[in-house]
């Protein structure tokens, strides 16, 4: 009895492709992403009358980790003390200070809720033909 295996042989090469296929699609889409949360942070700070300046420190970095194909990616989206020195603004701006004032802007994490479809919408099509 014999039997021809090559197809199989082919999906199985296939598939140990697909996870660096399917990163070098992700990351891109990621650093999209976070480009977009940090426009909406900026957006909601810049409407703010009292914390404006605070939108001048909001940053977004991506980073991978153990990227063979298989690794992490991760963007930070946020203010960023190094980039401006209103980045302390942003936190009273979000959570209010301790004698009252502040908390007036929408928490960060309604930007990120806001991006997560359009990020999951472009996740599905870069999954599709990887195979």
């Amino acid at each position: 009895m014999s039997a021809d295996a090559s197809e199989i042989t082919e999906l199985v090469h296939d598939m140990g492709l697909a996870p660096a296929k399917l990163a070098r699609k992700i990351k891109p889409i990621m650093a999209k992403t976070g480009l977009a949360t940090k426009r909406r942070l900026q957006a909601d700070l810049r409407a703010s009358p009292h914390f404006k300046p605070a939108a001048r420190s909001i940053d977004y970095d991506v980073k991978t980790f153990g990227f063979d194909g298989t690794g992490i990616i991760q963007v930070e989206v946020g203010p960023n003390a190094q980039r401006d020195t209103t980045a302390a603004l942003a936190g009273l701006a979000y959570f209010g200070g301790s004698n009252g004032g502040g908390g007036t802007v929408a928490d960060p994490v309604v930007a990120m809720r806001q991006e997560e479809p359009i990020l999951l919408g472009f996740l599905e099509m870069a999954t599709e033909g990887l195979l």
